[in-house]
């Protein structure tokens, strides 16, 4: 019996990103390859390697990072689509202006929108209290302090009943 070795066609890997002043969350997209997988995180570098189930495709990954991470306080989410990362900025402060160290842009890596948070937003809670006093201020859901009628509206009129079913029939 002669064996015939196959050829293992080497893929890049797709992954999203996105930061905060003291993380940066990266998204690799493994659904190809949900099992079967090595990950290695150092202070400036991600590699991602994996086979496909019939190991015909290897898919890669290596991100040279922009600024460094503390490789022990990662956490990672594992599920059959992606390998989710949050990695600790070892510098917290002023965002990074990419992801990668080199400027040029990489195709296989795309900003993930859902995650991301522009460096002047504000946590939930201060965002909330910021939006109620800005409606108090421009007094929208409230009435005027001058008013003291109170303005009927066309939405306020009665509806007529609806009609009976049995009439409907009727008219079929």
């Amino acid at each position: 019996q002669r064996r015939v070795r196959e050829a293992v066609v080497s893929t890049q890997s797709t992954g999203e990103w996105a930061q905060r002043r003291d993380k940066i969350f990266v998204t690799i997209n493994v659904r190809e390859c949900p099992k079967d997988y090595n990950l290695r995180i150092e202070s400036k570098k991600i590699t991602f390697s994996g086979n496909n189930p019939d190991k015909s495709k290897k898919f890669v990954l290596n991100l040279d990072l922009y600024g460094e991470v503390l490789p022990e306080e990662y956490k990672k989410l594992a599920s059959d689509r992606s390998v989710q990362l949050c990695l600790t900025r070892k510098d917290e402060g002023a965002y990074w202006p990419r992801l990668l160290e080199s400027k040029t842009r990489m195709h296989f890596l795309k900003t993930d929108f859902n995650r991301w948070k522009d460096e002047d937003e504000t946590d939930e809670e201060d965002e909330t209290a910021n939006w109620e006093s800005m409606m108090s201020n421009m007094n929208i859901g409230g009435t005027e302090e001058d008013s003291d009628e109170e303005e009927q509206d066309s939405d306020d009129d009665d509806l007529p009943d609806l009609e009976d079913d049995k009439e409907i029939e009727k008219l079929e």
